[in-house]
């Protein structure tokens, strides 16, 4: 038979070396440019000590002053090797991209080669001439392949370089120089005067930072990054990476001290707790927990001054730039910075969920999820910074903001302007699905942001003090059409405070509270079941009702056990929302669950011991008087038989004496 010429197999090209992790060279690198352009910003504005003269001072000036400019100098050329790190991990990012298209052909060509043998092995000799075609066809589209692959490696090759270049155009003092002096450099004053200007408009804020050149917004990133990644419009991967690049300088420069010895002030000290704590939130994502889920974490805000050290933060789990279904959680009372990593594990258990069921239907849903953690709002919580116990005031005026909703009303202006930056991202151009879910006081906050026209299509209110002052009736929320819902649980007493009269007989007490129980079936929304936790009595009130009833809501479902409140919020974030059943609501107050259980616990503590204590005595008299009693009787009876058996001994003698005598 006549020879057929087949393309040898093709073998699969490498991966590329440099992968998404190689991302933490960039954030590190522009940690750096922070931390040396604070210190160039704080040498040009330092000169020498005013009660200095003469030579001295003018060499304390100039001492200062060259610093300042090598210090610029530095930064200058840790900002252009940003830019060139950030343009290399992009163009990776293309390139591989690029090489997952190339293997896919790759298996098609091999699969095709294979058919091709297959064929060849049972051919005829009159099927030669279709096969000689066909092989030749298949070496030119192999052929293609290899030009194909080398002109990838060739374009790889020429991006390391160019980064390499770049890199080393800034390794000396003197081009370090040149680059702070080059009239081209971005002017970040200006720029960020420009983002300051823009404010709370999120449209206008993100069309002019997709407005601005690379360069541009990479010093934006270096010179003022707390700005960039707490300005809501600007896209979450930006804002993630100007965060990043904060809580890694703060955490190196906190950390340095201490490990010196320094012993750090309280604020200092709160200052690393909120750094810390964001870092694991970031870093739970990839824990074993959820390491299943191979989702990616965005720092979408880092403030960790703000609020006397209380701080802001909030985490994405998912992209919600490119999410199809988006939840912001906003949790409640004594929730800070510091906590951001718990309630990141909350949010990672909304996004486990949701995603498992949407994937468990038949036939599975197509979308992509984004749950947000966010504590962008002053919960009512202790002074961090106070000291015991002389600073207890402040501390206690923070705290006695719970009933009370001027946090609530602030933080929900706070919580719409997030919100209108989400839609403002979104990659689409259109509104993605977004849920906003209010536990606690984090519920009031969300009720001020949904009634004063919150942009988002569905609000669910869990563990609810209280919907806010003004709102009577679903209708007041402004929102869309059956989409806003409540879970309460019947043991859960935070529950029990919400209502538009005081909680004591009266009104003298009508001004306190967070406003109408939403849990009440005449308020209009839709009430899903949520497993309604433990009695509790007691001490139980700190730990069963506050801690567990409370915040069980977003528990991760067990083998044995599923959440019902978890469920259900998982097909409202999908917009499954035909699956959530509507249980009624309550048509008993919610203080009357409160004066049920003050009354149980009245009858629990004080009638019942009473009515023990009254059993007790009573039983004891009387056991004390049977004791009496029946020792009385013992005793006569004793005495009875005593002296029965010695006049039956006496006759019993007699007989023997004087028999049938006895008298």
């Amino acid at each position: 038979m006549t020879t057929i010429a087949v393309p040898a197999w093709l073998p699969r090209e490498p991966e590329l070396k440099v992968q998404e992790s190689a991302g933490a060279v960039l954030t590190d690198v522009r940690a750096a440019a922070t931390a040396v352009s604070d210190v160039a910003e704080w040498a040009r504005a330092n000169g020498a000590p005013d009660d200095f003269s003469g030579d001295a001072a003018d060499a304390a000036s100039h001492a200062v002053t060259r610093f300042a400019t090598d210090t610029d100098a530095v930064g200058a050329a840790l900002e252009r090797g940003a830019l060139a790190i950030d343009a290399f991990l992009t163009q990776m990012r293309q390139r591989r991209s690029e090489h997952a298209d190339l293997m896919e052909r790759r298996q098609r060509l091999n699969s095709d080669r294979e058919a091709l043998l297959q064929r060849i092995e049972t051919a005829t000799e009159d099927q030669v001439p279709a096969l000689q075609a066909e092989a030749a066809q298949l070496r030119a589209a192999f052929d293609t392949y290899h030009q194909d692959l080398q002109a990838w490696r060739d374009r790889v090759d020429a991006d390391e370089q160019r980064c390499v270049r770049a890199l080393a155009a800034v390794d000396q003092l003197a081009e370090g120089l040149a680059a702070a002096a080059d009239s081209s450099r971005a002017d970040s004053d200006a720029l960020a005067a420009e983002l300051r200007r823009l404010g709370t408009d999120t449209d206008a804020v993100n069309a002019w930072w997709n407005g601005l050149s690379q360069a541009e917004r990479n010093a934006l990133l270096i010179s003022d990054p707390s700005l960039v990644g707490n300005t809501n419009g600007v896209p979450t991967g930006d804002r993630d990476e100007a965060n990043s690049a904060a809580v890694q300088r703060d955490l190196e420069y906190l950390l340095a001290r201490q490990a010196a010895g320094d012993t750090l002030s309280a604020s200092e000290q709160r200052w690393l707790e909120n750094a810390q704590s964001i870092q694991k939130a970031v870093d739970q994502a990839s824990s074993p927990a959820w390491d299943g889920l191979d989702v990616d974490a965005f720092i979408m805000a880092y403030q960790p001054h703000a609020f006397g050290g209380d701080g802001i933060a909030a985490v994405a789990y998912g992209d919600p730039d490119t999410a199809d279904h988006t939840a912001v959680y906003v949790p409640g009372i004594m929730q800070d910075g510091t906590m951001i990593d718990e309630n990141g594990s909350q949010a990672l258990n909304l996004y486990e969920e949701t995603v498992n069921q949407m994937a468990a239907e038949v036939p599975p849903r197509e979308g992509s999820v984004s749950t947000i953690a966010w504590i962008g709002y002053d919960s009512p919580n202790f002074n961090p910074e106070s000291m015991w116990p002389w600073d207890l005031g402040d501390s206690a005026g923070d705290v006695s903001h719970t009933i009370t909703e001027a946090n609530a009303a602030a933080g929900g202006l706070a919580l719409s302007q997030f919100v209108d930056g989400l839609n403002s991202t979104h990659s689409s151009g259109d509104q993605p699905h977004l849920t906003v879910i209010g536990h606690s006081y984090g519920s009031t906050t969300s009720s001020y942001a949904a009634a004063g026209g919150m942009d988002a299509d569905s609000l669910v209110l869990i563990g609810s003090p209280g919907a806010s002052e003004g709102v009577d009736h679903v209708s007041d929320l402004n929102m869309p059409t059956g989409q806003v819902f409540v879970g309460a649980a019947d043991h859960d007493p935070v529950s029990w405070l919400g209502g538009e009269d005081g909680l004591f007989p009266g009104t003298w007490d009508d001004s306190l509270g967070l406003g109408a129980d939403p849990a009440q079936h005449d308020f209009g929304a839709v009430n899903f079941a949520v497993d309604n936790g433990q009695e509790f009595h007691g001490t139980g009130l700190v730990t069963t009702g506050f801690m567990e009833n409370h915040v069980n809501y977003f528990d991760d479902a067990s083998a044995t056990h599923d959440n019902a409140a978890l469920v259900n919020m998982a097909n409202i974030v999908s917009g499954n929302t035909d699956a959530v059943e509507d249980t009624g609501g309550r048509t008993q107050e919610a203080h009357d669950y409160l004066y049920d259980w003050v009354g149980g616990e009245v009858q629990h503590h004080v009638v019942d011991p009473v009515v023990e204590t009254y059993e007790g005595v009573r039983d004891g008299v009387v056991e004390t008087y049977e004791g009496v009693r029946d020792g009385v009787v013992e005793t006569y009876e004793g005495v009875r038989d005593g002296v029965n058996d010695t006049v039956d001994g006496a006759r019993d003698a007699w007989d023997d004496l004087w028999p049938d005598q006895w008298p």
